[in-house]
Order: C-alpha cells, then sequence, then structure tokens
C-alpha cells in the first residue's frame, strides 16, 4: 500500500533536518575550535569530565580533525556515519556530566545537553529524509516503498 504524503510535508521536514544538522554543527564546531584555539581548557575539560590527561598538541590535532569531521556533518556526507558518530559522541559528553545533573540548579546549562541529545537521535532517525545535503537522500515516498 502506498501512503500518499502533502508536497509540505517534504520540505518542512527537510528544512526542520537542516536547521538541526547545522546547529548541532554549530555546537560542534565551537567544541572544536576550543581544543584548537584555547587547548587548556579543552585539557581542563577532558581531564575533569573524562579522566585524560592530553596534551596540547594532541587535543589541536584532535580539533583539527572533529573540523574535517564536523564539516563532513555539516554537508551531510556520509550520513550512516557522520550522524552516528554525532549521537554516540554527543550523548558520551552528556552522561559524562551525569554527576552535574545531580546538583541542578547550580549547573543549568549542562541541561541544555539534553534536547541536544533528542536532535541528535531525531536527525540520525530521520537522516534517509535529510535532503538538504551533498549525500543519498530519499524521499518520503522511496523510503515508504522500500519499507513496503
Amino acid at each position: 500500500m502506498k501512503t500518499s504524503y502533502p508536497p509540505q510535508l517534504a520540505s518542512k521536514l527537510s528544512l526542520g533536518l537542516l536547521c538541526l544538522r547545522l546547529s548541532i554543527a554549530l555546537v560542534f564546531t565551537i567544541w572544536a575550535l576550543d581544543k584548537v584555539l584555547v587547548p587548556e581548557h579543552a585539557i581542563k575539560v577532558f581531564s575533569g569530565f573524562y579522566g585524560l590527561n592530553l596534551t596540547t598538541n594532541t587535543l589541536i590535532a584532535m580539533g583539527l580533525a572533529q573540523l574535517a569531521f564536523i564539516a563532513a556533518f555539516t554537508l551531510g556526507l556520509l550520513k550512516n556515519i557522520t550522524y552516528l558518530a554525532v549521537l554516540v559522541l554527543h550523548a558520551g559528553s552528556t552522561f559524562s556530566s551525569f554527576a552535574k545533573y545531580l546538583d541542578p540548579f547550580n549547573n543549568l546549562l549542562f541541561f541544555a545537553a539534553w534536547p541536544m541529545l533528542a536532535a541528535c537521535l531525531a536527525l540520525y532517525l530521520l537522516r534517509d529524509y535529510d535532503s538538504w545535503t551533498l549525500g543519498k537522500t530519499h524521499s518520503l515516498e522511496q523510503r515508504e516503498e522500500a519499507n513496503n
């Protein structure tokens, strides 16, 4: 059975997914730039939240690699890989801050991680419909046919 979708749904879904992808990319870009431009801050973050003692050069290299990765994500390339990686990385970041959630009124900004995690999950689950990309896309009808 073929389901018919209103044309506005596809364009609204595409726009919504584009906005999610760009806003997530913005956050990840700032985190990457932090590693490159302010590695001493990143050293404190990795030590405090992940228990890792990394060198300045390591963090700069990580930041540069992250910028390249975020470029691929922003362009919608290799969606199965990049969207999942963003979800996993942000989940790790969110869950590593668990102690902060136990003292919510002194750590309000940490709660912003949860809606972003939901956005990462939504983007990953709907990645095939994210059509304003340079990667592979599916129309709503193509996806419906593939599921039948």
